[in-house]
Parts: C-alpha cells; structure tokens; sequence
C-alpha cells in the first residue's frame, strides 16, 4: 500500500512541476524546454544554426567582395582578376584578403593535398576547395529551404481547401495524389530535367527553377494529406462552428484558424523534409543534371566523384558537409516531433 501511496505522490509531483512549465509560457517556450532535454535534439539544433550561420555570413561577405573587393587600390594582378575575396575598409586605400574566390582558379595551384595555405586542397582546375565549400553553403541550403517550403505552403494550401469543402473537390484531388504518389519520384525528377534542361540552362539557376517547381508538385500530396487529415477533425469545432455563424468568409476560416492550426505537424514534416530535399538536388547533380557554374556542394561533388580514389580530398569535403546537414536536420526533425507531440508527459 505504502507502493502505491508513493507512486501517487510522485505523480502529482510531476503533474505540479509539468504545470508550472506550462503556466505563463507560449507553445514554442514548451517545445524549447522539451527540446533541451534531448541531447540528440539540442546536437541537430546547434549543427542547424551552425550551418545557417555559415551560410549567412558566406553571402554576405561574397556581396561585400562584389561592390568593394575591386577597389584594387595597388594595381596588383592578382586583385585585378579577383582571385581573392576582398574587404576594403572604407575611407582607407586598404584591404582584407580573406579566402580564394569560390568562381576564380588559382593559376598554377592544380592538385594540391590539404596544408597550411589550402586547409582543404586544391581541385583539378585549381579552385580552393576550403572556398567552393564556404561559400557553397548559401546556395545548397537557399535550394534546400525553398525547395521544401515551396512543398509545404503547397501542401497546406491544398490539403485545407480538399479537407474543408469536401465532396467533388476533395475526390479529384485526392485521386491526383494518388496518381502523383504512384509516381518513382526520383525517375520522374531525371525525366522532367533532362526535357528543360537545354531551355532552363539558357536563364542562370534556370535547372534548380525546374528542380524546385517539380519538387514541390511531387512532394506536396504527402503535406497536403496530413493537412486535410487535420482540417477533418477541426471543421466541425465549435469554434470554427462560431465563426461560420458570425458570418466570416471561408477564406478567412481557412487561413486565420484552420492552418494556424496545422502548423505544428507541418512544421516537423518541412525540417525533415529540408535535408530530403538537399539530397535530390545533390543527387540530380551528381547525375550531371545540375548547374556546373553554380557553386553548391552538390555540383562539385558531382564534378569531383571519378576522383575519390586518387584525389581523396576532392570528394570528401562536399560530400561531408552534405552528411552534416542531413544529420542535423533529421536529429532536429525527429526532436520537434516528440517536442510537438501532445500526449508527452
């Protein structure tokens, strides 16, 4: 008896400290403190953020060098062709040299192993690897957000307007996911490519448009189901029910109540989906079907895979820090889906 007596206590201890985390705190304040105590979890948020700061700050300089990395103030030949990324300190005749331009080749440093100059080597045309992959990182994980957002707006727009109305409008639109979802999508990615590639390549980042639209299409059945699944169980809410009798139009239902409450899954279901998304494209170019004058960890990957046995180096970085980024954002994905579950105690 003394066994259960205890176990109750600890109970409404529990329910008592769970209270008062919930008492005064927002949704995403609960997700952060559920979140921190997953050590997986809090790894996949730190490498996130590491990589969206790399990527930031490797745009910004990179449109620094392009208005003030030409000043040139000594006619040095070096400067002149930008071989390097520059910081002129403004008011002064002075500059930074920074990095190897990601764009321009090194003259006469071909295949060079990792040292002190180089961290990271040099490829076959005499690119800095330690720069394509710096600066690689804001367009692989630009494709990577929009890619998957584009998806997921989508999916939610279409998932509510099928769930909410029903009838005609959510038959044929669950028959074209169906149709859509039968589909190999990897297959149906190099089909579409290959057909626009010579219109696309035409208009600079024109494949990665075609990649992201297709993307987006293929990928938003997925969303859009567990949206609708959602909208089910919300449209015939009291509130929802309110709302109708004040006399407020469906599109303010849909977009001011319904989705607003959806966006936790969706939520999950994006950031694990960002890292699939950056795998495609990654893949596609290792294929030959991406952008070869794009700087992005997957076309040099792509240009460097016939040397992984003979130039190690090459390979390695582009493909680690696309490991990386995948790793971070499932260990992340997986943390907001126990974080936002709400049976968790």
């Amino acid at each position: 008896m003394a066994t259960v007596t205890e176990t109750s206590i600890d109970r409404e201890v529990r329910i008592l400290e769970e209270i008062k985390l919930v008492e005064g705190s927002n949704l995403w304040g609960l997700v952060m403190r559920r979140m921190k105590k997953s050590q997986t979890g809090m790894i996949g948020f730190y490498l996130v953020s590491f990589l969206i700061t790399i990527a930031v700050v490797a745009f910004l300089i990179q449109q620094y060098d392009a208005l003030f990395g030409l000043n040139n103030p000594t006619a040095d030949p070096w400067d002149q062709n930008n071989y390097y990324i520059e910081l002129w300190i403004p008011g002064t005749q002075r500059y930074l040299r920074l990095i190897a331009h990601p764009r321009y080749i090194i003259p006469g440093d071909q295949i060079l192993k990792p040292s002190a100059q180089y961290p990271f080597g040099t490829d076959t045309r005499g690119y800095d690897i330690l720069s394509r992959t710096f600066f690689g990182s804001s367009l692989s994980l630009t494709l990577g957000f929009v890619g998957q957002i584009s998806t997921s707006i989508l999916g939610m727009i279409i998932g509510a307007v099928s769930g909410y109305y029903g009838g005609a409008i959510d038959d044929i639109i669950q028959r074209l996911n169906e149709v859509i979802s039968a589909m190999p999508p990897f297959i149906l990615f190099i089909f579409v490519v290959a057909i626009f590639r010579d219109i696309a390549g035409q208009v600079p980042g024109g494949i990665y448009m075609i990649v992201i639209m297709i993307f987006a299409l293929i990928g938003l059945g997925g969303t859009s189901l567990l949206v609708r699944s959602k909208i089910l169980s919300l449209k015939n809410t009291e509130f929802i029910e309110a709302e109708r009798a004040l006399g407020a139009k469906d599109s303010r239902i849909i977009f001011r109540h319904i989705i607003p409450n959806t966006l936790s899954p969706v939520i999950v279901v994006t950031t694990l989906g960002i890292a699939n998304t950056l795998i495609t494209i990654a893949a596609l170019a290792f294929f030959g079907l991406g952008d070869a004058t794009a700087v992005t960890w997957g076309d040099d990957l792509a240009y460097h895979r016939d040397n992984l046995l003979t130039y190690w180096w090459m390979p390695t970085w582009p493909s680690t820090m696309i490991f990386i980024t995948i790793l971070g954002f499932n260990l992340l994905g997986d943390a907001l889906l126990d974080a936002m579950d709400p049976t968790r105690n």
